[in-house]
């Protein structure tokens, strides 16, 4: 059983903590179905790019995109499973999270966008969904931008101080602190663990 944290919320990021992923793989997989010789360059710049994760265009709108300019030859179908296909689960960090919030409030809060949260619903047999989830396409707001924090915090109705954000990006970390969040950087479960155990005493 979890070791019950001395924080009223533990907010975590789920891409790096709990959902391991390789972008690279991704990018290789997309530039495989494109004609144009540019097209890996091209697509990592795309994907990158902040609309998609803040909903302001849609997963639908870059397929389209791709198939234009870069000669992308798959299908929606084929589309996102290619677009998926870099994501993959900690079971052990799913279950130790789950277990922190038989005693603790848990709470998600990760730059995504609608494709892969969906996905990762249905990896994770719908855990994700158990959690309460604030998110970058829903909220409009991202990491590492304060407003993101403080929609979080607002809409959450949890005190930052009295709060630790997990992340495995150091500049999501420094954004967290400096809107008064707790805040640590995640590089494996046990680190956590011992962490969480020091903090409890």
């Amino acid at each position: 059983m979890a070791t019950p944290p001395a924080f009223d919320a533990l907010v975590f990021d789920v891409g790096g903590v709990i959902i391991p992923h390789d972008n690279e793989v991704l990018y290789r997989r997309l530039a495989a179905r494109c004609a144009a010789a540019d097209a890996l360059a091209a697509i990592c710049a795309a994907a990158r790019e902040p609309p998609y994760e803040l909903g302001e265009r849609s997963i639908a709108d870059l397929h389209a995109r791709l198939q234009r300019e870069l000669l992308y030859a798959g299908d929606w179908p084929v589309f996102l499973a290619d677009w998926c296909s870099h994501l993959t689960v900690d079971p052990a960090m799913l279950a130790y999270v789950g277990d922190l919030a038989r005693t603790h409030r848990v709470i998600l809060f990760s730059n995504t966008n609608e494709e892969h949260w969906q996905h990762l619903l249905r990896l994770t047999d719908g855990a994700l969904g158990r959690f309460e989830a604030y998110l970058s396409h829903e909220l409009g707001l991202g990491k590492p931008d304060l407003a993101a924090f403080a929609a979080v915090a607002e809409r959450a109705r949890i005190a930052p101080p009295r709060s630790l954000f997990i992340d495995d990006k150091p500049a999501n970390v420094a954004a967290a602190r400096r809107a008064g969040f707790v805040a640590e950087v995640f590089t494996d479960q046990p680190t956590l663990e011992r962490y969480l155990e020091t903090t409890s005493r």
